[in-house]
């Protein structure tokens, strides 16, 4: 508590000394603050009431509160960043401009102080009568209007907060606490931006305490407590909020005439005021400004007015204001480039000068979708239909026997695993129906390359019933209209595997079809970006003389 605080009379007496000492100064000094900041231009709540002219200098002062470290004691003061020229000036505003730069950025709220530009304050005025049963408030009047200086440029002298503060303290003359303290918060409820306002704050909440006491003791049968302080009812802050959004908040409050929501961010010398707006009874409700929402943290306090104006922190306060933690805003993310796609292929292979006796022909299709370059690359289903007849080249050639029937009708489920964008294996597992019961199968598949651009793929397949499949594909990707695809092949198929009856009747080769190679080349056309045929060339052979040609056609469609 102030020297003085438990001491009315002292604090009377020596409050008046100081104003009347102000009063008999020759010239006093006259402060403001920064309204707003338009395109560089000041607005300052002075004007040519306050005796402001255009081309005056001001110095301009950024307030600080802080709490001592070590101590934990609040310190509040000021200190210079410049010098400002007036420009145009209005009965109650004035613009201004920077002198030579300031130390500092200015901002809403800094302290603009006139040097030398009051004077000699008015007489003191009457005390207003009492009230029939009523201590009366003793209410300082308001400052007079200044009219414009008189020719040869002599600026009205005068100090009207000095002048209306000895008004209030000769009509305190004798006052009970009450009496002072309602005095008090009604001075620094109409005049919140005087320089006494701040002591006359804190002195009347001192005041409250010593009576609040003297309440409890013998009490003061004449003093009135005077309104109810305004209570916050059930409002939990928010935990969070999103950065560079801005922060609404609501709240409900017990005795309160209005409220007033105060923001900054960590570091900041000052807090943002917003006036909250009544949305119900008991309700008020404003934002915080998304400027004020950055950084890790929003700091907050709220006051309420109780119905004689005075101000009452009802969540948090100026030194310990209440924290909202601030979430770093969504980053964007591409959408999952997820492409689906359907490939429909059919090959006829001779490996014996088109005499039918040792031939292929196979038909397969898959619909795949493709999730991304590493891990779970691609999912693929499909169906095929293989058919072939085949023999030993003895049996064929030499005996002149008819080739043996070989037949698979199967599905199979493949998935492409990726490492790196430019490496993935590929496994197929295959279940199907030959002619005398169930086989099955599998293929494994290394891919060199993304499947997207021009890649290489080494394998090697197994078909029960049909045979061995081993084969190296390059796919060329250079030209985008006109894919290729070249692939060689070594394969006993299609009558790689012995027949599991020992005798397919008189005629019939009943050997294992013997190795032979195969050499495709497959030129795709893009008819548009989704949708792509292709035809297909082949040659392949078991030996020099026991060879034949192929072909085939396909199409896919992608998206």
């Amino acid at each position: 508590m102030r020297a003085g605080a438990g001491n009315p009379r002292a604090l009377a007496a020596a409050l008046l000394v100081a104003a009347a000492c102000t009063t008999r100064a020759a010239a006093a000094d006259i402060t403001g603050v920064v309204v707003t900041i338009d395109s560089g231009d000041l607005v300052l709540d002075l004007g040519a009431e306050q005796g402001i002219r255009e081309g005056q200098e001001v110095e301009i002062w950024r307030p600080l509160t802080l709490r001592h470290p070590v101590t934990g004691k609040r310190i509040a003061d000021r200190f210079k960043i410049g010098t400002l020229v007036i420009g145009q000036v209005r009965p109650t505003i004035a613009i201004a401009t920077p002198v030579d730069g300031l130390s500092r950025d200015p901002a809403a709220g800094d302290v603009i102080v006139v040097r030398g530009a009051g004077g000699p304050a008015p007489a003191p005025a009457a005390p207003a009568p009492a009230a029939p049963g009523r201590a009366p408030v003793v209410l300082a009047p308001p400052p007079p209007s200044e009219g414009p200086a008189k020719a040869g440029g002599a600026a009205p002298a005068s100090d009207p907060e000095a002048a209306a503060l000895a008004v209030m303290f000769d009509g305190l003359r004798g006052a009970t606490l009450s009496v002072r303290i309602r005095s008090y918060e009604e001075y620094t409820r109409t005049r919140p931006r005087s320089r006494f306002a701040p002591v006359l704050y804190e002195e009347a909440q001192a005041l409250r305490a010593i009576y609040a006491g003297a309440r409890r003791g013998d009490g003061d049968p004449t003093a009135g407590t005077g309104p109810p302080r305004p209570r916050l009812r059930g409002f939990v802050p928010p935990d969070e909020v999103r950065a560079n959004e801005p922060l609404r908040l609501a709240v409900e409050l017990a005795d309160a005439s209005g409220a007033v929501l105060h923001a900054r961010r960590p570091g900041e010398g000052t807090f943002a005021s917003t006036p909250m707006t009544a949305v119900g009874a008991g309700y008020f409700a404003a934002h915080v400004p998304a400027a004020k929402v950055t950084g890790t943290e929003v700091e907050i306090f709220i006051e309420g007015t109780d119905a004689s104006g005075a101000a009452t922190p009802v969540l948090g306060t100026p030194d310990a204001p209440t924290t909202v933690s601030v979430r770093p805003p969504p980053r964007p993310r591409a959408p999952e480039n997820r492409r689906s796609s359907v490939f429909v292929l059919t090959d006829y292979a001779s490996y014996n000068r088109l005499e039918g006796n040792d031939v292929a022909w196979q038909t397969e299709g898959y619909f795949g979708q493709r999730f991304g370059d590493v891990g779970v690359r691609a999912l693929r289903t499909g169906f095929g239909v293989y058919r072939g007849v085949g023999g030993t080249l003895e049996e064929l050639d030499q005996r002149g026997l008819d080739g043996r029937k070989v037949g698979l009708t199967y599905g199979y489920l493949e998935t492409e695993l990726g490492v790196v964008a430019s490496f993935a294996f590929v496994a197929r597992a295959v279940v199907g129906l030959l002619d005398d019961g169930v086989s099955g199968g599998g293929q494994l598949q290394v891919r060199i390359g993304s499947d997207l651009e021009t890649n290489l793929v080494l394998g090697g397949e197994l078909l029960g019933g049909v045979g061995l499949r081993s084969f190296a594909q390059l796919e060329l990707n250079t030209f985008r209209r006109f894919p290729i695809v070249l692939r060689s092949e070594v394969t006993n198929q299609p009558a790689g595997a012995g027949p599991s009856e020992d005798d397919l009747g008189p005629g019939i080769a009943q050997g294992d079809g013997e190795v032979g190679a195969r050499g495709i080349a497959q030129l795709g056309f893009r008819i548009v970006p989704q949708l792509v045929v292709a035809a297909r060339g082949s040659f392949q052979g078991r030996t020099i003389n026991h060879a034949g040609p192929g072909a085939g056609l396909g199409v896919g469609y992608e998206w």
